[in-house]
């Protein structure tokens, strides 16, 4: 947790219809796979689509990419989707 987030309020977001308590101000792409997929490291034949709603005004819904992170805020949405190729 960094300094900028010392204090801020627990807030609940749902990740793939689980609820996880989140004291940080924004989630990146990469946190939200890993709460989706907790201790299941990605291969190179695994991608990932992540998909939020129910966030701040202007970024209500949307979608992350690698590298990316969004704010959150109590009862935001994430749907995260693994495709495997065989």
């Amino acid at each position: 947790m960094s300094q900028d987030d010392h204090g801020r309020p627990l807030v609940t977001i749902i990740v793939n219809t689980r609820s996880h308590p989140w004291r940080e101000k924004a989630i990146a792409f990469e946190q939200a796979v890993e709460l989706a997929y907790p201790g299941q490291p990605p291969t190179d034949q695994d991608t990932y689509t992540v998909r939020y709603s129910r966030g701040h005004d202007g970024h209500g819904a949307g979608s992350l990419t690698a590298g990316h992170s969004v704010n959150v805020k109590n009862g935001m949405v994430f749907d995260v989707v693994r495709t495997s190729r065989s």
